[in-house]
């Protein structure tokens, strides 16, 4: 009987874990999809311009810059973990599935790229799902979400400057006064 309680329990622990896998993995996944990452992408090489410009006179050289940059697959991948965090705070599993399949739509990824070369019927079929019960809740989150994403990329931006920064010094780099 022993045995057939912790084998139950087991289970239940088990199911509960790959549950939550793949609440995170939908989460990154709707998050990849959203333009998030893309936009992240941009912020860490906008980071690599402020270093630049900073260690201007110690003329460090190409093969430096390009290492310190080989980690940004990693960095963004830890990043939207982290971000997956906030969203789970504000958005059901369901919710999140749903948002991944808006956003994996035509209409969603052409909004991403160009608001303006939407057809008519592209910005009804976009405006119905901002208008629907999911888009007023993402709407009355998006200050209390903002603040946690604010949070979250913040530590991280400062984190990653902070690192790169350090290695460029420990390597003989002086910034600029």
């Amino acid at each position: 009987m022993r045995s057939f309680f912790l084998t139950l329990f087991s289970l239940i622990c088990f199911s509960l874990t790959a549950q939550v896998d793949q609440y995170q993995k939908d989460i990154v996944d709707y998050l990849n999809s959203n333009g998030t990452k893309e936009q992240y992408s941009n912020a860490y090489d906008e980071m690599f311009g402020i270093l630049a410009q900073q260690f201007m006179s110690a003329n460090v050289p190409e093969a430096k810059w390009k290492e310190l940059k080989e980690n940004k697959t990693e960095s963004l991948d830890e990043l939207v973990n982290f971000l997956s965090f906030a969203y789970r705070k504000h958005f059901t599993h369901d919710e999140i599935k749903q948002m991944y399949a808006f956003y994996k739509t035509p209409e969603a990824q052409q909004m991403l790229k160009d608001m303006n070369t939407l057809s008519a019927s592209d910005s009804e079929k976009i405006a119905a799902f901002f208008t629907s019960d999911l888009g007023k809740k993402i709407e009355a989150k998006r200050t209390d979400l903002s603040a946690d994403i604010s949070e979250i990329s913040g530590h991280w931006s400062r984190e990653l400057f902070a690192a790169k920064m350090s290695d460029l010094v420990k390597n003989g780099y002086v910034p600029q006064q």
